[in-house]
């Protein structure tokens, strides 16, 4: 299947621009915004490799990587970037990352609602993952709003970047199957 933009009731995701630049490289570049991650903030050229990849990933085909610049309605502003990628492990793992001036606005839910839907209602897919730091609440507060549960709890399996004193890091990975979410959506 081809790249497909996708619209929630506040949000659009759209292929990377090069015009996205300023704002991914001030939240990757910004240690508070990379915090749970094992990876360093990003430097200009990361940057750059960044938004090129995300751009290849949208003129895949078929798309194997459904990476989205996630942007305001309202105002037309960049806030962060989701992706639905396929993996080996699994059919699919969902992520996302907004920029710290848009948390606990209930983008983070918007956005994760946004994947699911993709993944089951266009993709077809049977099971979705996700995973985070332990430490990180506000994100797996929101898989768990959207409907995915907890499945493990890996015990100091990454280190954590310099916001984290480089420690080894516990995560959890969630999960949910296409009948749970459907089920989900007939409750509502």
């Amino acid at each position: 299947m081809e790249f497909l933009e996708l619209e929630s009731e506040r949000l659009l995701f759209r292929k990377y621009k090069a015009d996205d630049y300023a704002v991914f490289y001030d939240m990757l570049s910004n240690l508070g915004n990379m915090k749970y991650r094992s990876s360093e903030t990003k430097n200009v050229e990361e940057v750059h490799r960044y938004i090129d990849w995300g751009i290849h990933c949208a003129e895949q085909e078929p798309c194997i990587n459904y990476r989205y610049a996630v942007v305001l309605k309202e105002t037309g502003e960049t806030i962060g970037s989701c992706e639905l990628a396929f993996t080996d492990k699994d059919p699919a793992e969902l992520a996302w990352e907004l920029h710290r001036n848009y948390w606990r606005k209930g983008y983070g839910t918007e956005v994760g609602r946004t994947l699911l839907k993709l993944g089951f209602e266009i993709l077809g897919l049977r099971r979705i993952i996700a995973d985070c730091n332990t430490l990180n609440v506000g994100s797996y507060a929101i898989m768990e709003k959207i409907g995915m549960r907890r499945e493990a709890h890996y015990v100091q399996c990454y280190r954590g970047n310099s916001a984290l004193n480089h420690e080894w890091c516990d995560k959890y990975l969630y999960a949910i199957l296409q009948e749970d979410y459907f089920g989900k959506q007939g409750q509502k």
